[in-house]
């Protein structure tokens, strides 16, 4: 009886695997892995190639930069996504994704001129920062044209090439990033960034071009198609904002409290553990939340699925989050150099940040986000924004730069919590109201 079951098992586990890979999961996981390994490379081994204080600066003039992207294209790359999954015909789909194309665009021309003129008339407290800021102004138009075939791509199911297009792009800015930050420093690093995007919004074309929803006569949206997209975007973009900008705000804190780069340089090096981490997290999503687009009224199946997913994501996230902790001090060793091993301390803390992150606030609060709940979203990142940084300033001023993490700990478990309690109640309102029905 025993090896009976455990044939059946195997047998599952086995019939589940050949279905994921049949679906693309493998190609998502493959793709996403050589993409970070390649982004960490660029990233982590920047330090080596510039000098304390130019990376101190690139941590500065990154941050403000981030700020800006958070508005790139007015979030329209999520309304793709949104759209072209759900099930219609390809006139359909073709239309939403031309009409955010001309969307993202048009907005995007807007930012950079506000940006630039902003950029021109700021006073900065780092040397050199309001040059490197003018010359990257640019960006986000290039970056929005990337990411928004990027997502028609995972839209489309069309995993293989999504893939490929993610790692190509990660490969072509971790070479360029090192070879011209060795040859011409922070400017160097930015002239890399425009030359990457530009090359893959080339590939992006190429990709697209013969998918069948572009061999087609592209449906032309109502104004109220539009709005409703716009509208979505807009919600989506300040659900996204409001939960990555603290972040952002802890840079931008640690930068303005402390006035010193050399600390910020650490504590950028330490943070940036929290990429390496949750990479694992962004892969599964980039799989799984099509599917729950698709499933956006059946709050059965959600919560079911949601429940199997955190099972496995919390075992995965766990063990690979340990083995992080235990060689945290190799990790410094190998991507920073030994002038960074001082902050091991503040990597395992940023380390706890991530595990919670990864396994109690992101598939919640994505999931939330793509199946009608993102004005929850929204509310819940508002208010955990405003208190993340208030926590932050306190916590810096009186800990420095460990401040951050621990203020990052606390805002992550207290909002991964109410959204998994709401995800829960939502999905269990509405099956229950199902039961009663067929009763």
């Amino acid at each position: 009886m025993k090896k009976q079951q455990i044939m059946g098992l195997w047998d599952k586990l086995w019939d589940g695997i050949v279905t994921l890979h049949k679906k693309g999961f493998f190609h998502i996981i493959a793709g996403s892995t050589l993409a970070k390994i390649a982004g960490f490379v660029s990233v982590f081994f920047l330090p080596r190639f510039l000098s304390k204080a130019d990376y101190g600066l690139l941590t500065y003039v990154d941050n403000i930069r981030n700020y800006v992207m958070l508005f790139n294209g007015i979030g329209i790359t999520q309304a793709t996504l949104r759209f072209c999954a759900q099930k219609g015909d390809d006139e359909v789909k073709k239309g939403y994704f031309i009409s955010s194309l001309k969307i993202g665009i048009i907005a995007d021309i807007f930012l950079i001129v506000l940006t630039t003129a902003a950029y021109l008339i700021i006073p900065f407290p780092y040397e050199g920062a309001k040059f490197q800021l003018v010359i990257s102004s640019c960006l986000p138009i290039l970056y929005f044209l990337f990411t928004d075939i990027q997502l028609l791509l995972r839209a489309t199911f069309q995993n293989q090439r999504y893939s490929v297009y993610n790692f190509t792009y990660s490969f072509l800015l971790m070479i360029f990033q090192i070879v011209f930050a060795v040859l011409w420093g922070v400017t160097g690093v930015m002239i890399s960034r425009y030359i990457s995007m530009a090359l893959c919004a080339v590939m992006g074309y190429l990709l697209i071009k013969d998918l069948p929803l572009m061999k087609v006569k592209a449906l032309k949206l109502s104004w109220q198609e539009c709005k409703t997209m716009i509208r979505f975007g807009i919600v989506m973009l300040a659900a996204s904002a409001t939960s990555t900008i603290m972040s952002y705000n802890e840079t931008f804190i640690v930068g303005q409290l402390l006035k010193d780069k050399e600390l910020l340089a650490e504590y950028r090096v330490a943070a940036n553990i929290l990429s390496i981490s949750l990479f694992l997290l962004e892969a599964l999503l980039v799989f799984i939340l099509p599917y729950f687009i698709q499933h956006i009224g059946d709050r059965r199946w959600i919560w079911d699925s949601y429940k199997k997913l955190f099972l496995i994501n919390g075992v995965v996230m766990t063990i690979f989050h340990l083995g992080l902790f235990i060689f945290a001090k190799l990790y410094l060793f190998i991507f920073a150099g030994p002038e960074y091993m001082g902050v091991v301390s503040l990597v395992r803390m940023f380390l706890v940040a991530s595990w919670i992150q990864a396994v109690f606030r992101g598939l919640s609060g994505n999931i939330l986000a793509v199946t009608g709940e993102e004005k929850f979203n929204l509310k819940i990142n508002i208010v955990f924004v405003v208190l993340h940084a208030v926590i932050d300033i306190a916590a810096v001023k009186m800990l420095g730069i460990y401040g951050a993490a621990i203020a990052l700990i606390v805002v992550y478990f207290l909002s991964g919590l109410i959204m998994n309690i709401h995800l829960r109640n939502i999905c269990k309102s509405q099956i229950g109201e199902i039961n009663h029905d067929e009763k």
